[in-house]
């Protein structure tokens, strides 16, 4: 396997280049607390696994990108920052507009080709409890709108996607 040194900072996977940003924004911190970013977040796709966050953290430093300072608490934890290199990586994974605008993970997407196999009684039932399922996304999402703690941007993307599932939903239903 390429270390990620060898490789090219466009080669950042989305977890290596999203851990980055979690430390960047932190400007140091332990892997648990990484973790716990990801577990927060509103993606179910980021899990936050410590299968998949910890040995990302150990590549990302192995391959140069980290820097860690053990701490002198009773844990003796290690905190990582970013060193130059990891700054570098960091934008040029900010920076790929390739991979920024692709369409990525969508589970809805994945799903929408097969819903036509259903009974149509059965589809028109899913058709409907997603509607109020992203009904209820945006009323969460309302209430988190403005809250420091919160990527505003994100946020409005989310909410965005999911008007844009709605109205297809409502054409479909329309539609069958």
């Amino acid at each position: 396997m390429k270390s990620i040194r060898k490789r090219a900072a466009h080669a950042l996977t989305e977890l290596e280049g999203a851990a980055l940003a979690v430390i960047n924004g932190l400007g140091s911190c332990t892997p648990y607390q990484v973790r716990l970013n990801f577990l927060s977040s509103r993606s179910l796709e980021w899990s936050g696994s410590a299968g998949a966050v910890y040995p990302a953290i150990r590549r990302l430093h192995a391959g140069g990108l980290l820097l860690a300072q053990e701490t002198e608490d009773a844990r003796r934890s290690v905190r990582f920052s970013l060193s130059a290199a990891g700054r570098r990586a960091f934008e040029a994974w900010l920076k790929d507009v390739e991979r920024a605008s692709g369409s990525g993970l969508d589970p809805f997407r994945c799903r929408a080709d097969y819903w036509d196999i259903l009974p149509a009684a059965g589809r028109q039932a899913l058709l409907r409890a997603l509607v109020r399922k992203l009904e209820q996304k945006l009323e969460m999402l309302a209430a988190l709108s403005g809250r420091p703690d919160t990527e505003q941007r994100a946020l409005l993307l989310e909410v965005e996607l999911h008007k844009t599932r709605l109205r297809w939903l409502g054409r479909e239903l329309a539609e069958h």
